[in-house]
């Protein structure tokens, strides 16, 4: 990859929403097909500033309208005090950008995708009750999510549909 373009993908990783850039690193991921492997990007252009993104492909939905979605995580840790950042991002059947769940950090986010479902586990959060379990059936997209971390207390995450263009 040249400079140039390495510059700019770097730039534009600092954007909160979903950059072309980010959109062609997240395909790149799911080109490759892999369910469960995180991809780390080191996105840092200054020594000793940490900026590294990791993208995991965690595999396809079969909505019951019969569409089909792929989901990846994004996840990026950045700043001189480790900051992190994470989302739920969702691609159509032909791979083009549909929305994402913003959520709170990385380790808000999802496991793992088994029959429709995303798995949200609380073993990396030590404010709430590692032994909970969050399934999210994903037949129909949900416009929001609800991530348990205390009893019935949690966080309600918002499918946001921005556009590429508005980033």
């Amino acid at each position: 990859m040249n400079k140039l373009l390495m510059m700019s993908i770097l730039l534009c990783f600092s954007c909160y929403g979903l950059s072309q850039d980010k959109e062609d690193i997240v395909l790149s991921v799911l080109s490759k097909g892999v369910i469960g492997k995180p991809f780390k990007f080191n996105l840092s252009d200054k020594k000793g500033y940490m900026n590294e993104a990791t993208i995991t492909y965690l595999g396809e939905i079969d909505t019951k309208t019969k569409e089909k979605y792929f989901v990846a995580t994004w996840g990026r840790v950045w700043g001189p005090n480790n900051h992190t950042t994470g989302a739920v991002l969702l691609y159509d059947n032909k791979k083009k950008y549909f929305g994402k769940y913003v959520l709170g950090s990385i380790s808000d986010q999802p496991i793992k995708l088994d029959k429709n479902e995303l798995f949200f586990y609380n073993t990396n959060k030590n404010d709430c009750d590692q032994s909970l379990v969050t399934k999210i059936d994903f037949s129909e997209v949900p416009k929001n999510i609800f991530i348990k971390c205390n009893g019935e207390l949690g966080d309600v995450y918002e499918l946001s549909l921005d556009s590429l263009e508005k980033k």
